[in-house]
C-alpha cells in the first residue's frame, strides 16, 4: 500500500503543489506607506490595539506585469479568525527573500500594488526597507476620534 501511495505521488505533477513568486525591489516600488489600523475595525485581535499594513505601490511597468501574473495563478483557502478567504498562492519576495506576512489571509493584490499586514511597527518599517531602503516610507496614523467623537 504505501508503494502505491509513493507512486501517485510521484505521478503528480510537481505543478499541483507550487505557488508562483514575485519579487519586489527598487526596480517595481514606487511609494512605500505604512498604515497604522485599529484592529477591532477589522475583526483582528491584536495585543497592541492596532496593526500595520505595509502597502507597496508598483511602478507602471511592474503593475502590468504583476497584473498578469495575478491572473495566472490559482488560488488557495486560507482560514482566519474562523473566516475562510480564496487568497492567491503567490508567495512575495524582497531582492530573493521571502516576506512575512503575519496575517496571510489578508494579504493584497492588485495590479497597483501590495498590502502585507503585520502586528509590530517595526516589523513593518524593517520589511519596507529591505524591499528598497532608497524609496521614502510614509507612516499614516489612524484617525483620533473614536466612534463616541472623543480624541483619544
Amino acid at each position: 500500500m504505501k508503494i502505491i501511495l509513493l507512486l501517485l505521488i510521484l505521478l503528480t505533477p510537481s505543478v499541483a503543489f507550487s505557488q508562483s513568486i514575485y519579487d519586489v525591489s527598487c526596480s517595481n516600488v514606487a511609494k512605500t506607506t505604512i498604515y497604522r489600523l485599529r484592529a477591532s475595525d477589522w475583526l483582528i485581535k491584536s495585543y497592541s490595539g492596532s496593526f500595520y499594513l505595509l502597502a507597496l505601490d508598483l511602478k507602471p511597468h511592474a503593475g502590468q506585469a504583476f497584473g498578469k501574473l495575478l491572473k495566472s495563478i490559482s488560488t488557495a483557502e486560507l482560514k482566519y479568525n474562523d473566516v475562510k478567504v480564496q487568497a492567491k498562492a503567490l508567495i512575495i519576495t524582497a531582492n530573493g527573500e521571502p516576506l512575512r506576512s503575519d496575517i496571510p489571509a489578508m494579504n493584497g493584490f492588485s495590479e497597483q500594488g501590495i498590502l502585507i499586514p503585520f502586528f509590530l511597527k517595526e516589523d513593518a518599517f524593517d520589511t519596507a526597507r529591505s524591499v528598497c531602503p532608497a524609496v521614502p516610507i510614509e507612516f499614516i496614523p489612524p484617525p483620533s476620534l473614536l466612534l463616541d467623537g472623543q480624541a483619544e
